[in-house]
């Protein structure tokens, strides 16, 4: 069973397969589709009336502050994705290196998509430390060559504590991190407060697995293939009157 802080996770919650999100999430998803498409309710007929208090939760989740290492993209960008990941998940990092360069070329470079990192380290200790050390690496401002090494060879970042601390410590030197303070970093208050925020609000949204992604608000569910993505963003980017 997964644990997070030696706190088991009910099975119950926790989905399998590419989607591996919430129930909850489910929900929202339906609520977007459904603010998507009126027309879709039973028979043909217009849908019952969907609330937007949901999708405007989820928009009010973009930070969008200046200068934060944990975020690629413009401030200002028509469109930001809130992205909640394990390090550990095989299908965050399926999407971190199929889907992310794609849409950071497509979208982000040009001033149009923003994605926003949240750390959801659900699969236990040794997801919680991957997170506490991608925010040790963030106050270093090396948080995306983190992110980027750490997918790329999820395997390598496993074995019992000792093992991967010792796997971080040739990360930063990789890295070319300042030893010391990454040492420092990943033992104090304020990495655990990011990790424990970031952690916080996916539940409060429902979420119990990654990946998991918020595009203005609305949810795409798992590792999905790259058209899935695109298509979301260009309808955020039409509703934002960025596309015809």
């Amino acid at each position: 069973m997964p644990e997070r802080s030696g706190r088991p996770i009910a099975p119950a919650l926790v989905l399998t397969g590419a989607a591996c999100v919430a129930l909850a999430l489910v929900l929202l998803f339906v609520r977007a589709e459904l603010l998507r498409n009126p027309s879709a309710g039973a028979g043909g007929e217009p849908a019952a009336t969907v609330s937007e208090d949901m999708r405007e939760a989820g928009e009010e989740l973009a930070r969008r502050q200046a200068g934060d290492p944990r975020a690629m993209g413009a401030v200002d960008a028509p469109v930001v994705m809130v992205a909640y990941s394990d390090y550990l998940c095989p299908y965050c990092g399926e999407w971190v290196r199929r889907v992310q360069p794609e849409l950071a070329d497509t979208y982000v470079a040009e001033g149009l998509l923003r994605i926003e990192w949240r750390e959801f380290p659900y699969l236990g200790d040794d997801s919680r430390l991957l997170a506490l050390g991608a925010a040790a690496a963030a106050e270093q401002d090396a948080f995306w060559e983190y992110h980027a090494l750490v997918y790329d060879a999820p395997r390598e970042f496993t074995g019992d504590d000792a093992a991967l601390r010792t796997r971080l410590e040739g990360a930063v030197r990789e890295l070319d991190l300042d030893a010391e303070r990454f040492a420092r970093d990943l033992e104090s208050a304020d990495a655990e407060e990011a990790v424990e925020e970031d952690f916080a609000e996916g539940q409060a949204m429902g979420i119990s697995g990654t990946p998991a992604f918020l595009v203005n608000g609305d949810p795409v569910l798992g590792a999905q293939p790259l058209e899935s993505f695109t298509g979301a963003v260009d309808l955020a980017l039409r509703d934002a009157g960025r596309r015809p």
